[in-house]
């Protein structure tokens, strides 16, 4: 008996792909003759798989693995009798060495674009001052001419996701920044490093709104919010390891060790992209043409916001309004700032998914924002009275205000996926979330000007940022909560249209 069920192969023996996907045991040998008839093809009950040796045997079962799901997901999920077709030595190739399609390989693409983008973003303006020469100003210039046009194109260039496809216009974002960064090797005045990173900041704002609709196209409402999570911590603990990465090349100091930033970076979105090859390829529904005409934007939506760039200050404040006023209103060493960007990194990680789970619905995420602003607040107190206590007393409060800043920060990035993402229309949403994601270009203009007071103001001045973090916090919840209308006019809020590549 043994041996019998030892010569079927083993994925063979434990279903038959019939009509309606059922899966049933092969008994007998009559249910073997109906098993290879159910998938089209005889396999021979010899010692194939002892012949093909141990990357034979993997490269076997990844085809037969590429046929099944090739089968189901042309039958909507169930499987049919008839051949599933052929299946390359790539193909299952891909299927050995790649994660599962959805929020693992998700994560995993994240992961890999946040460890590149960690090096490069570390270090860039290291690189931009020692390796291509370029002078403080003209560098603060390119940034914010990249910005300025990042912040004019990301709305019409949202509408191409829409239109092509969440998963299609990422990779595209992917593999271009794979082409362009190592082109920073060959830069030779001002003009092509304003070009060049013009161009660059562009495509990173039209990949954010991207990768959350495609998230949220792919393992559906109940698990996007903790999904985004997942990805986040991934990507804190990507960012980390980028930042060991960037220390080792500019301890190093050589030119080749300065040309890893972007070269590490391209590599990096290559990768990728590819890893979200087989993730489904979402577009927005398509709108009738007899549909009543829809207005762009709502008020509402763009008031929400509008109060998500004033929450989204807590960014800035962590990386340089802190640093400043430790430096130049308290007793506290510079020492004190390491480990605490270290402590927020892993609350990041540790508590992002977790608190994400808080905010999986719109009310849910209303809540997770207005406690988001209360927090903010509380890190902003504890901020501010660093500077009138004693050193260890201080160092104390700052310990506290960091995990108060970060559980608030958490709090309030996962409220921002989901009511961005729930209160736009299905058939835009792509644009929609790039209208969204304009509000971190504009903190990162406006924001940098504004916290920088706290540095020479000292301790009064965190008390009017406490104040707006609470108000904003609570506006977020009154205008999510309440009923919206609906959002498409004459049209009911349609599923993405979905095209599944193989």
């Amino acid at each position: 008996m043994a041996g019998r069920r030892d010569s079927i192969p083993g994925s063979a023996r434990l279903r038959s792909l019939a009509p309606g996907g059922s899966c049933r045991r092969s008994r007998r040998d009559g249910g073997r003759d109906r098993l290879h008839a159910a998938q089209g093809t005889r396999r021979s009950t010899g010692g194939a798989d002892a012949r093909l040796g141990r990357p034979g045997r993997l490269l076997h079962l990844a085809r037969r693995r590429c046929r099944i799901r090739r089968c189901r997901s042309r039958t909507g999920g169930t499987a049919t009798g008839s051949r599933a077709g052929a299946v390359t030595r790539g193909q299952a190739w891909r299927a050995v060495v790649l994660p599962p399609v959805g929020a693992g390989r998700i994560a995993g693409s994240a992961l890999a674009d946040a460890v590149g983008t960690g090096v490069f973003a570390s270090g860039a303006a290291v690189y931009f001052s020692q390796r291509l020469g370029l002078s403080i100003a003209t560098i603060a210039g390119g940034l914010a001419v990249a910005g300025a046009v990042a912040l004019a194109a990301v709305t019409p260039l949202g509408m191409l996701s829409d239109r092509f496809g969440y998963q299609r216009v990422l990779r595209i974002t992917h593999f271009a920044h794979a082409l362009l960064y190592p082109l920073f090797l060959f830069v030779g005045n001002v003009a092509e490093f304003i070009g060049l990173i013009t161009v660059v900041t562009v495509l990173d704002r039209l990949a954010s709104p991207a990768f959350q609709a495609m998230v949220g196209a792919t393992v559906g409402t109940e698990r996007r919010s903790e999904t985004m999570g997942y990805v986040r911590a991934v990507r804190n603990g990507g960012f980390a390891l980028g930042g060991l990465i960037t220390s080792t090349a500019i301890a190093v100091g050589t030119t080749t060790a300065y040309n890893v930033l972007p070269v590490g970076n391209a590599v990096s979105f290559a990768l990728a992209g590819i890893l979200l090859s087989g993730i489904p390829n979402a577009c927005a529904p398509r709108t009738p043409a007899d549909a009543p005409p829809r207005r762009r934007v709502r008020p509402r939506y763009l008031a929400l916001a509008g109060l998500n760039v004033v929450l989204l200050m807590h960014d800035t404040i962590l990386q340089l309004a802190l640093p400043l006023y430790v430096l130049n209103q308290t007793r506290l060493p510079a020492a004190v700032l390491p480990p605490l960007y270290v402590l927020n990194t892993v609350l990041v990680v540790v508590l992002q998914r977790r608190l994400s789970r808080w905010a999986a619905t719109i009310r849910g995420a209303a809540r997770a924002e207005q406690a988001a602003g209360v927090l903010l607040a509380v890190a902003c107190a504890c901020f501010a009275a660093v500077a009138v206590l004693a050193p260890v007393a201080g160092a104390g409060a700052l310990v506290v205000g960091v995990v108060a800043l970060t559980v608030g920060e958490s709090l309030q990035v996962a409220g921002a996926w989901e009511l961005s993402y729930e209160h736009a229309p299905s058939a835009e949403r792509g644009a929609h979330l790039a209208v969204f994601s304009i509000g971190v270009g504009v903190q990162h203009s406006v924001g940098p000007g504004i916290v920088s007071l706290l540095a020479v103001w000292g301790a009064v001045a965190w008390f009017p940022v406490a104040a707006a973090f609470v108000l904003a916090g609570t506006a977020t919840r009154r205008i999510a909560s309440r009923p919206w209308p609906a959002l498409q006019r004459g049209l009911k809020d349609s599923p993405p249209e979905v095209t599944r590549l193989h």
